[in-house]
């Protein structure tokens, strides 16, 4: 189906199966009871299929199967005028697919709007994501949380998952972490419990403030996370074992997850794990594969592996030292707006390390990084900073 999400979407292709989803509107693939008050020739009543509505259901799907999509969309179509959600679900896929001709994004979204205002789950959500990425109506992220908090109530975990995000991050919606908890925690509880939720919820109590951290509820929601393979829960695990957070400190555990996030591609578990090789940390003393693990993790986007990678190799350790490609990656860093990557730069900048001198700027970067809480000092040369142990308050 073109507009579900391939990692949290129930497992449907196209309109088949409909009545199989996760998030099926409760009761309507049954029929009504015979004793239920249903005009002659009613495919509906009470919000529930008739034996002759159910009948028509069934032909539909049977007709979609062996590729006879007119006869589908005639047999949905007419239970989908009596107020049917999940038929009007199945018209939409149709009409956006162009299953009885051209693609009818506008027909598609009318019976996408009604499915949603009958209850149907699965339309809640479509239209939630719709309306969060701006897919054929105008982006407006309340709309899109409205949507899926709908969802959310009558079951649906990828609705609580996705609206729990909106809340915690605040982007286009009032934040609120309170009402991010408690649609995260449904998410991530009980059957078909959403892994990424499981991993959210974690790194909130882990990265909380002083009142709102907690390291037990952070590790017991990050632990089946990790058992699941999520990258960011391996990583936030790894930190706790590594730093000690709520954990008795393990080194080599903490190196173990930052591995299995980093064999995802992650890039703050490939830059930690470079960490841990270039210092020894939980694993054998490796410098060339700690420059391995920073390059990888600088190609990701992580402006602290581009600190580290630059730090390599400005002392020549485990790569060669060009002091002029060290200066060009802590110049990469800055522009990025790390703290530790402008002290650095100022450094280069005001020695003329691999870079012309230049005071003025040398003074400005220095500020910036004093002013991020990062102690910044570029009278002091680079050679005597950069450091290959651990030492307080340097990389």
């Amino acid at each position: 189906m073109k507009h579900l999400s391939s990692r949290y979407a129930c497992a449907l292709i196209a309109a088949l199966a409909l009545s199989a989803c996760a998030t099926q509107e409760p009761g309507t693939a049954d029929a009504a009871s015979p004793g239920a008050s249903a005009a002659p020739g009613s495919l509906v009543a009470n919000g529930k299929l008739t034996p002759e509505g159910e009948l028509r259901r069934e032909r539909a799907f049977k007709a979609y199967q062996a590729g006879n999509k007119a006869l589908a969309y005639s047999e949905w179509l007419g239970i989908a005028e009596q107020g049917f959600g999940e038929s009007q679900f199945n018209i939409s896929v149709m009409e956006s697919d162009g299953d009885t001709g051209a693609p009818n994004v506008a027909k598609a979204l009318t019976w996408l709007h009604k499915a949603a205002d009958a209850n149907y789950p699965e339309a809640q959500f479509q239209l939630g994501q719709r309306y969060s990425k701006g897919d054929g109506v105008g982006k407006d992220p309340a709309k899109a949380v409205a949507y899926w908090r709908k969802c959310a109530a009558l079951g649906d975990k990828r609705c609580a998952f996705n609206a729990g995000l909106a809340l915690a991050s605040g982007v286009g919606v009032p934040q609120d972490r309170a009402g991010a908890m408690t649609l995260l925690t449904d998410a991530a509880s009980g059957p078909a419990a959403l892994v990424p939720a499981q991993s959210q919820l974690g790194k909130m109590y882990l990265q909380g403030g002083d009142k709102e951290r907690d390291y037990a509820r952070a590790r017991q929601w990050l632990e089946p996370a990790a058992a699941g393979n999520d990258a960011d829960a391996l990583y936030n695990l790894g930190v706790m074992y590594s730093l000690g957070f709520g954990v008795k400190a393990d080194k080599r555990k903490a190196a173990a997850l930052y591995q299995r996030a980093a064999t995802q591609g992650d890039p703050m578990a490939l830059n930690n794990l470079g960490s841990a090789y270039r210092y020894g940390e939980g694993v054998p003393k490796d410098q060339k594969k700690a420059v391995a693990l920073f390059k990888q993790a600088h190609d990701g986007g992580n402006p602290q592996g581009t600190v580290n990678l630059a730090d390599m190799t400005f002392k020549g350790w485990g790569v060669r030292s060009n002091k002029t490609a060290a200066a060009e990656l802590y110049k990469t860093a800055a522009d990025a707006g790390h703290p530790l990557g402008r002290c650095r730069y100022a450094q280069a900048l005001r020695h003329g390390d691999g870079v012309a001198k230049n005071a003025g700027q040398a003074n400005r970067l220095q500020e910036a990084a004093n002013n991020a809480n990062t102690p910044c000092d570029s009278d002091a040369p680079l050679g005597e900073w950069i450091v290959n142990r651990r030492t307080a308050g340097r990389s």
